[in-house]
């Protein structure tokens, strides 16, 4: 279900389903190498997207805070710096850690050029989208993204736009109704990506 605010222990919760949802991620893989730290790295880097998205976008979260999604509003995408810090992920640097966040910059800027590049007017950006491995097969995914579509579109948005670094998410997107827009492999990181995107006129 949408939520317009999350306790701070239902962000938590929240984040470390999706920090388990990602452990073996190709792009997180890369960021971080060693398992051992990964998932604690990823839920704290996943709680301030999930505070930046109750504030400009929306989040939805699935039973148990077994799952969440967190999309942006485009007008707020990229983000600038007075949503870094009102968000805290101007603070992401330190608490992933430096040689992770080169990585994480190598890989995302190509990226995000891509995504602006293709963006159509009144778009929104689906952030993340991730179930505890646990609560897998059980359809939250599914059912958060059609509930994040249709709060998108009562607020007037014209498309969705993603973007996936794993391919086994592709049939996944093209089966709830994505159309696969551009692909390419970043040189830095050696990663294939993938960008969708549903209108919703």
């Amino acid at each position: 279900m949408p939520y317009l605010t999350l306790t701070s222990t239902q962000q938590t919760r929240a984040a470390a389903s999706l920090a388990e949802a990602f452990a073996e991620d190709p792009f997180m893989t890369y960021l971080w190498p060693n398992a051992t730290t990964r998932v604690p790295k990823l839920t704290q880097l996943f709680r301030p997207i999930i505070r930046c998205s109750l504030r400009y976008g929306g989040v939805e979260v699935a039973p148990e805070e077994a799952g969440a999604l967190a999309w942006l509003s485009g007008e707020h995408f990229p983000l600038g710096l007075a949503q870094l810090f009102r968000s805290g992920l101007i603070w992401t640097p330190l608490q992933i850690g430096l040689p992770a966040f080169g990585r994480l910059q190598d890989h995302e800027t190509p990226c995000e050029h891509a995504l602006v590049e293709r963006a159509p007017n009144g778009f929104t950006y689906l952030w993340v989208l991730g179930v505890h491995p646990q609560a897998a097969g059980r359809g939250f995914a599914k059912q958060m993204v059609q509930s994040a579509l249709s709060v998108m579109k009562r607020r007037g948005h014209s498309a969705c736009l993603l973007r996936t670094d794993h391919a086994k998410n592709v049939p996944f997107y093209e089966h709830l109704g994505f159309k696969l827009i551009h692909t390419e492999t970043v040189p830095a990181s050696g990663l294939q990506y993938w960008v969708f995107l549903q209108d919703l006129t």
